[in-house]
């Protein structure tokens, strides 16, 4: 086989296979460097950087996918490639790993001519990388002097242009959560860095394949938007791929120094429906069907019908004035869930859900109540609420329910809040609750951006006898890895682990590793969202020490609580 010239700086992570790997580098004309042992492949990478790295996870996939939710911010910095090899039935992993930050996956069994040419295109990918890096992504003329990309009023040109050349014009507009905060937490420049890295992020996006005729502009709109029109598209389906390619881009954290900033994106696209629109009509429609989309979940795409959106705009301003109004009246719902211990089958503990029974658009969910009080910069005084309430509400329980420890979810504006440890502090003494009855749940995203910080919080809260709960444990970015820096005393499994653990083999084995690594490291484990008992069986066949879900109960108000402590008392679940 022919030499490859490409890039000599390889480094090939592989416990089990590193000598027939590196034959097959050395056969095509590379000098690899190797790592046997997976725990130390960080280590190595920080002291002798690759532009292009290897990880074998074929048989050992939590292993393999461990150092690849490791390396995937180090190589980013790097602005290097990552290549996982999977084994064949673990072909279906290949979008959790591309998650974790690889930029390809080499299924095998393959031969060493398939081995030698995915190493090639690896290269390419950094080789290109740093192009971009180079060069701001520049689509037509720029006037965003941040970023180089078009502005809006380039924007707005350019798509009045294709309307009236008769061409279909689609605009897609992207908006960036949490970029405020970020602003807050870490300065102006480091937002201002952020949104240089997601427009580069997004060139390659606007510039991938496009039909025959086909042409896009990219451009940055002030605040935390981008737009990307779209002349000459292929149809709705199309233009709707896009949008969910550019949400996809942030699926991966963006590495700024040595932090790795975690952002989520939601798109609304807006296409003409009368075909009288102006490129103004188009981004309004499009912002519109934006609004839409960050009432779901991070990643969203929604696209705009006006129908729709005359009923969306109605309810969102009912929500945004009438939320002061429930605040203020103590409308907003505090409701609880039972959290019963697999040793005794007897309630230990509730996690306090917030509910919004709106007298029009009905109960809302805690989602939606969290992101209109976002919307109008009300986060934190309701977060203050709902933990004054269900403080004072903990501490006047008698009967079955004295002694119950109270968990409260904190967000990251919380954490942010300079007073909040005071807050605390003021809630729990003026209801006469102990500290030592109090749970509070953090998720990864909370503390992603300030880790010091958040840690340093974390920390005083616990001196004073504060529990803290890592939630939703497992969807986020080298959990395990971050469970060493953050003062946590409990960890929360996210519900999909405990439909993991009735799952295949590969499933439940990823699980009980997760379990088994907490436990290791003096951790108690919440088994959330466990439905029936199947999976109660199997959270305690796995050794998780209490459970949260429907098995147990539902939300309730305190006297459904009572009930169910009263019932579980007599017969433990």
């Amino acid at each position: 086989m022919a030499s490859v010239a490409y890039n000599q700086s390889v480094l090939i992570i592989s416990p089990r296979y590193a000598d027939d790997l590196a034959a097959m580098a050395v056969a095509a004309g590379l000098s690899p460097r190797l790592e046997r042992v997976a725990a130390a492949a960080a280590a190595r990478f920080a002291a002798e950087p690759a532009q292009v790295v290897v990880v074998d996870a074929r048989g050992a996939l939590p292993a393999g996918l461990a150092v690849a939710q490791a390396l995937g911010g180090a190589v980013e910095v790097q602005r290097g490639a990552m290549l996982v090899l999977l084994s064949r039935g673990d072909a279906g992993a290949a979008q959790a790993v591309m998650a974790a930050g690889a930029t390809s996956v080499l299924v095998s069994p393959f031969r060493a001519d398939a081995f030698a040419n995915a190493l090639r295109l690896a290269d390419r990918h950094a080789a290109r990388l740093a192009q971009v890096a180079a060069a701001p992504p520049v689509l037509l003329a720029a006037g965003d002097p941040l970023t180089g990309l078009a502005d809006a009023d380039r924007l707005m040109i350019w798509t009045d242009d294709g309307l009236a050349a008769g061409q279909p014009v689609a605009v897609i507009l992207l908006g960036v959560a949490r970029l405020a905060q970020i602003s807050m937490l870490h300065g102006r420049d480091m937002a201002d860095r952020l949104l240089v890295a997601i427009a580069r992020r997004l060139g390659p996006v606007a510039d991938g394949p496009a039909q025959r005729g086909e042409t896009r502009l990219l451009a940055r709109l002030p605040g935390a938007e981008f737009a990307l029109a779209v002349a000459g598209h292929g149809g709705e389906a199309a233009v709707e791929a896009l949008a969910r390619a550019m949400v996809q881009a942030f699926q991966r954290p963006f590495a700024l120094d040595e932090r790795l900033i975690h952002v989520s994106g939601r798109a609304g696209v807006a296409l003409p429906e009368t075909g009288t629109e102006t490129g103004a009509e188009l981004l309004r429609e499009a912002s519109l069907a934006l609004a839409k989309a960050r009432l779901r979940e991070p990643g969203a795409v929604a696209r705009y019908s006006a129908e729709a959106e005359g009923a969306l705009l109605r309810r969102q301003a009912d929500l945004e004035s009438d939320l002061f109004r429930a605040i203020g009246a103590g409308d907003i719902a505090v409701l609880f869930q039972p959290q019963a211990s697999l040793e005794t089958g007897r309630i230990e503990g509730v996690e306090a859900l917030v509910r919004w029974d709106h007298p029009v658009h009905g109960r809302l969910s805690a989602a939606t109540l969290l992101e209109t009080a976002a919307t109008l910069e009300l986060a934190v005084e309701l977060g203050r609420h709902i933990r004054a309430r269900a403080i004072a509400a903990a501490a006047a329980w008698q009967g079955p329910l004295a002694g119950l420890k109270l968990s409260i979810n904190v967000t990251a504006a919380d954490l942010a809040d300079g007073e909040f440890v005071a807050t605390l502090a003021t809630d729990l003494a003026r209801a006469g609750l102990s500290p030592r009855r109090l749970v509070l749940e953090v998720t990864e995203d909370a503390v992603i951006d300030d880790m010091e910080g958040a840690a340093a919080t974390l920390a005083l809260l616990r001196r004073d006898g504060v529990t803290v709960a890592l939630d939703d444990f497992g969807t986020g970015y080298s959990s395990l890895a971050r469970l060493a820096r953050l003062p946590v005393d409990v960890i929360k499994l996210d519900r999909s682990f405990a439909q993991g653990l009735v799952g295949s083999d590969r499933e439940r084995l990823v699980v009980t590793a997760m379990i088994a690594t907490a436990r290791g490291l003096g951790l108690a484990v919440v088994a959330e969202g466990v439905e029936d008992d199947v999976q109660l069986a199997a959270a305690r066949a796995a050794g998780c020490d209490l459970v949260q879900g429907y098995c147990v109960a539902p939300p309730l108000d305190e006297a459904g609580l009572t009930a169910v402590c009263g019932a579980a008392a007599a017969n433990p679940v």
